[in-house]
């Protein structure tokens, strides 16, 4: 049943930070990355924005059901490839004030997310 909750917590989450991601770019990015998305980088960052704001409905179990093994997969995978990109970021590049609560949220959620795969 927690296992539950972490999923749909998972999912919520990836859905309000592509939304915030979609209308105002710039706040997420000077959070994380310390500068404003210049160039093609503020449509790059709606698409991402869209793009987790989609794997979240695609994940929001639904009330009479388990989570979906393959939407745990999905979060999963997602979890594991942000921390690394984002930790990776954090060593190379100057970044901003939110990154390593980024990289640690990610972290976070990729191991609460494990129990539910090995089961």
């Amino acid at each position: 049943m927690a296992q539950r909750y972490v999923v749909k917590a998972a999912a919520w989450l990836e859905i309000i930070v592509g939304a915030i991601l979609i209308t105002v770019p710039d706040v997420p990015c000077l959070l994380v990355f310390g500068s404003k998305p210049e160039s093609i980088g503020r449509p790059l960052a709606r698409w991402i924005g869209i793009t987790l704001f989609a794997l979240g409905i695609a994940c929001v179990p639904s009330r009479n059901a388990a989570p979906n093994g393959r939407a745990v997969l999905g979060l999963f995978v997602f979890n594991v490839g942000a921390t690394v990109l984002f930790a990776w970021v954090g060593v190379v590049t100057v970044h901003g004030l939110a990154l390593w609560p980024v990289v640690i949220l990610h972290g976070v959620i990729a191991v609460a997310l494990l129990p539910q795969l090995v089961t």
